[in-house]
């Protein structure tokens, strides 16, 4: 698979960012250039979308790079230090602290107040900001492409693994944590107090489950999984509806010849849901085009249960309104 590590002791899509943020900070990359599509850059850098597409997340994190939509993606511009609008606003300002200072305030409390109505306004232009923490990458995707149906969310997938070696990942400014219920009890530990972590439900769709119905009595039947934890999921999900005996055979995206000989052998392919975003390209070529066509594909569908997105989406939208609330006093 191309999320391969160059480096073991650190994730791929962290060696990618620290290249793009030498880039910017070297002026190989300038304020305002345009960034290539996250599926460009995918395929120059020869890894997932899925991979890129957390880089990208990572830096407009770290506001060195701004989606605009519609537009594109581009590094983060330096506005220009007018001098005409800089004398402006110290004027205004000046004048703001003597007033504050005729009303019997200090400068440290006129101090307070510019940083308390500074900090909501910023927030009040962001989105809310929702941690998906999750084993595998395709629940990462399931959970995080649901809460992108919540207009004022915007969703930055962990994994678990990344939150058990780097713990300080869940302290970098979110409103909420998303996790599937079977992680709940080894992250309570792990989130912050004032952050509320809430649970995520995934559903089989119904298309899913039809097509399982559907499989031939004694037909081979493979399953491809960009993770291993997915297969549990797959196996819990499926192998009941396809009645299997002998169970189903798994293997692991990976590696694109051990892929095509594994289609070769089975009447039947189950793949694993968002493969496009998670797997490498050569992969995906071979679940298109006549080489497939012959199988019987089941490309599986999950989603965030209507009771877990109706919660998280309430809970996003009292938060939304909370730092908008000043605007409206």
């Amino acid at each position: 698979m191309s999320d391969r590590l160059d480096d073991e002791t650190k994730p791929l899509y962290l060696q990618i960012a620290d290249a793009i943020r030498s880039e910017i900070k070297e002026g190989t990359l300038i304020p305002g250039e345009q960034l290539p599509s996250m599926r460009r850059m995918a395929e120059e850098r020869s890894v997932s979308l899925g991979t890129i597409r957390h880089v990208y997340a990572l830096l407009e994190q770290d506001r060195l790079i701004e989606s605009k939509r519609g537009q594109g993606t581009f590094v983060t511009k330096n506005e220009p230090d007018l001098l005409g609008r800089k004398d402006k606003a110290l004027r205004f300002i000046d004048q703001t602290i003597e007033s504050l200072l005729d009303l019997g305030f200090s400068t440290r409390e006129a101090e307070i107040f510019f940083d308390l109505r500074l900090r909501q306004r910023e927030d009040a232009a962001r989105p809310i900001r929702v941690a998906v923490v999750a084993s595998t990458p395709e629940e990462r995707s399931v959970i995080s492409n649901s809460l992108e149906n919540i207009g004022a969310a915007r969703a930055y997938r962990i994994s678990m693994s990344e939150v058990e070696n780097q713990p300080e990942r869940l302290l970098a400014g979110f409103d909420f944590i998303v996790a599937p219920q079977s992680l709940l009890g080894a992250l309570r530990d792990r989130v912050p107090e004032h952050i509320p972590l809430m649970p995520a439900a995934m559903n089989i769709s119904r298309k899913t489950v039809n097509d399982c119905r559907l499989v031939p009595d004694g037909a081979s039947v493979g399953v491809l999984t960009a993770s291993y934890g997915f297969q549990d999921i797959i196996r819990q999900e499926c192998a009941g509806l396809t009645g299997r005996t002998p169970p189903m055979d798994f293997l692991k995206f990976g590696d694109p010849e051990k892929t095509r000989a594994f289609i070769t052998a089975h009447d039947v392919i189950i793949v694993s849901p968002d493969c496009g975003e998670l797997i490498d390209n050569r992969e995906i070529a071979l679940l298109r085009g006549p080489f497939i066509e012959e199988k019987f594909v089941i490309r599986t569908a999950f989603s965030l249960d209507q009771g877990s997105l109706y919660y998280i989406g309430r809970a996003i939208e009292r938060r939304y309104h909370e730092l908008r609330e000043f605007l409206l006093d």
